[in-house]
């Protein structure tokens, strides 16, 4: 009898070891499954966020990167810079409502980027719309209108490449 006892007693731990290690396995499938969707939903967050962005390249290679008709260090006409701050305005709307979404996707350390891209893309339009309207019939140069134009450019594409750096910091690291 007490060998049955032993025998029953065994069975039952078993069981109920099948039974924990079981329910542990599940769990720990269910966060795996939780890690990869939640992955699979940032980069998509991540790359609408890039896709807001693509019109700011379009702005940046006319003003800042363009070899054309006017000279290097003076703005181009009021025509190109009024097509450039209604294109970068677009931008920045998109990129707000794309950011929106990071905020809820994260981690923060990408949000937080993605609000800086942001704020340089409004930076480099404020700059433009000065420009703009300080030109003097239209087509004047204005001092240091390089300088100013470059170290906007430069933020804007600083604060662009932190954020890919992030997003991809995030994608990259196993669940």
């Amino acid at each position: 009898m007490a060998g049955a006892g032993v025998g029953v007693v065994g069975t039952l731990c078993t069981s109920w070891l099948t039974y924990a290690a079981a329910r542990r396995q599940t769990r720990d499938q269910g966060a795996v499954d939780h890690s990869r969707a939640l992955r699979s939903e940032r980069l998509e967050a991540y790359l609408a966020f890039m896709k807001a962005a693509e019109p700011v390249d379009s702005v940046l290679h006319r003003i800042a990167h363009h070899d054309g008709p006017w000279a290097r260090n003076s703005p181009p006409s009021a025509e190109v810079l009024r097509e450039a701050v209604t294109e970068l305005g677009t931008a920045v709307d998109a990129l707000y409502k794309a950011q929106a979404r990071l905020d809820l996707m994260g981690p923060k350390s990408v949000a937080v980027e993605a609000v800086n891209v942001w704020s340089e893309v409004r930076s480099l339009r404020t700059y433009l719309e000065g420009v703009r309207r300080d030109l003097p019939g239209g087509e004047a140069p204005g001092d240091g209108y390089r300088t100013g134009l470059q170290d906007a450019v430069d933020a804007v594409e600083v604060s662009r490449e932190r954020f890919a750096r992030r997003a991809r910091e995030v994608i990259e690291t196993p669940p």
